[in-house]
Formats: C-alpha cells, sequence, structure tokens
C-alpha cells in the first residue's frame, strides 16, 4: 500500500546548512543558533522540543517583529509543521508560529531599527525601504503555506472559526444570532462586537459582555490607523484560535 503523501515528503531540515546562519541577521546580530534550534525541534525528548520552540519563536518573531532570519527559517518551518516524521506538539505550535509571522506587524531593518505596517486612508498598505522583511515573510508563509494564509485572510472564516472555537457547549442564544448575521461579511461594529463576545467566552466568563473591554484588533489591542477590517479579522482569528488551543500558556 502507497503511503500518505505526508509521509513521502523528505527531510524537513534538508538543506539547512546551505545557509550561512551567522551572517543572516536576526534583530540581534547573527542567527547562528537557529539551525541547532531548528534540529532540536525534532528531539525524541518533548521537553528540548518545547523549550527550542520557545526560543525559535523568541527570535524568529521577537515582540511581534519578523528579520531576515524568520524569512530564511519559513521553508523548514513550513516542512516540519506538515511532516508527520515531526512530533504533533511541534507541529501544531509551528503552524502557529507560521501564521503569527504571516501577521506580523513590525519588521527589522538592516541597522536593527523596525518598521511598522502602516496603511493610507483607502487601506493600502504603505511601503517600507527594502529589504522588506515583514513583506518578504509574508510572502514565503503564503507559498510555502497557502492554506493557513487563505485562512487567515478570510474575514469570514476568521470570525466564524473564532467563535466556533470559543463557545461552550451550551451555545448562547446572542451567539448563535451574531453567527447567523456575520454570513453576510461582517462590518467594522461585528467585528468588534464578535471580538468582544468571543474573548469573554473564551474566559468562560460571560458575565464580562457587559464590561467595558478593549477589543482584539491590532497591535496592543489597538487597531492601527486604515487597518482594512480582513487584517484585523485575520488578526482577531488567529489570537482566538491560539487561545482556544493553549489557554493562558500561550502558544510556546
Amino acid at each position: 500500500m502507497e503511503l500518505p503523501r505526508a509521509w513521502q515528503r523528505p527531510d524537513p531540515l534538508r538543506g539547512l546548512d546551505r545557509i550561512s546562519w551567522v551572517e543572516v541577521y536576526d534583530g540581534r546580530g547573527g542567527a547562528g543558533r537557529v539551525p541547532r534550534l531548528l534540529r532540536s525541534l525534532m528531539d525524541s525528548d518533548a521537553g528540548v522540543r518545547l523549550e527550542a520552540l520557545s526560543s525559535l519563536a523568541d527570535r524568529l518573531l521577537t515582540d511581534d517583529t519578523v528579520s531576515e532570519a524568520s524569512f530564511c527559517a519559513v521553508p523548514f518551518l513550513v516542512e516540519l509543521g506538515a511532516s508527520y516524521k515531526v512530533a504533533g506538539d511541534v507541529r501544531d505550535r509551528v503552524i502557529f508560529l507560521l501564521a503569527a509571522m504571516a501577521l506580523a506587524g513590525k519588521g527589522f531593518t538592516e541597522d536593527g531599527r523596525r518598521t511598522h505596517r502602516r496603511w493610507n486612508a483607502l487601506g493600502r498598505e504603505l511601503p517600507r525601504t527594502a529589504p522588506d522583511w515583514l513583506t518578504q515573510t509574508r510572502h514565503a508563509v503564503a507559498q510555502g503555506a497557502p492554506k493557513i494564509f487563505e485562512a487567515l485572510a478570510s474575514e469570514r472564516v476568521a470570525c466564524l472559526v473564532a467563535l466556533a472555537c470559543a463557545v461552550p457547549e451550551s451555545l448562547p442564544s446572542f451567539v448563535g444570532g451574531l453567527m447567523g448575521e456575520m454570513a453576510e461579511l461582517p462590518g467594522e461594529e461585528m467585528l468588534a462586537d464578535a471580538a468582544e463576545i468571543a474573548t469573554a467566552l473564551l474566559r468562560r466568563s460571560p458575565e464580562l459582555l457587559g464590561v467595558d473591554r478593549p477589543k482584539v484588533l491590532g497591535e496592543g489591542l489597538v487597531r492601527p490607523a486604515h487597518q482594512p477590517r480582513e487584517v484585523a479579522a485575520a488578526l482577531m482569528g488567529y489570537r482566538f484560535a491560539l487561545d482556544s488551543a493553549y489557554g493562558d500558556e500561550g502558544a510556546w
């Protein structure tokens, strides 16, 4: 019997040594530790795997900032997330890391400064000075893991999946009504309502719905000026899915 395609994939880290990582910038200097951390994700010890993942996420996504190292690591993360030869606890978290890197709000420049995602009044993203690792990393994720990127880019999917993950077994009627209204693609106010409701349900605290809560729609819980609603929805969907999967532990 032929093995499933996922089992036929080659070594996830093939080609890792072809990159001169000491010359790759990761926001702190050379990314010489990145190859070792990537290899540790395939260690037989779960503790070693998760510690390596935490250190790797800290280097590839430093305070929501991507770098040249982030871009270079994407192909290997894609293979790690797709291969059944890799432990499930790593695959799941690697997928979340790829999603977070695709949604990063900042990118390191060659001199260690940070550039931010910004939009004009028409909702079009403003260009950044090359090398634009923010855009290049996002594009690499879109190319290597298109299903992740497609899900993040879908406003309807982001909202509905977020609520589906968040709600308790007994679905409150107001949530059912909200989901029905979302079928027509929500506007700005609907996104904010979904964020508030799903956040309260995730914490199993429906009583918080009447309290003024920050909306999880952008960096630092504040939506950047002119940020398109599909970007806000993708951020919201990612954060709710992360909270649903790992709760207060976070992904790393």
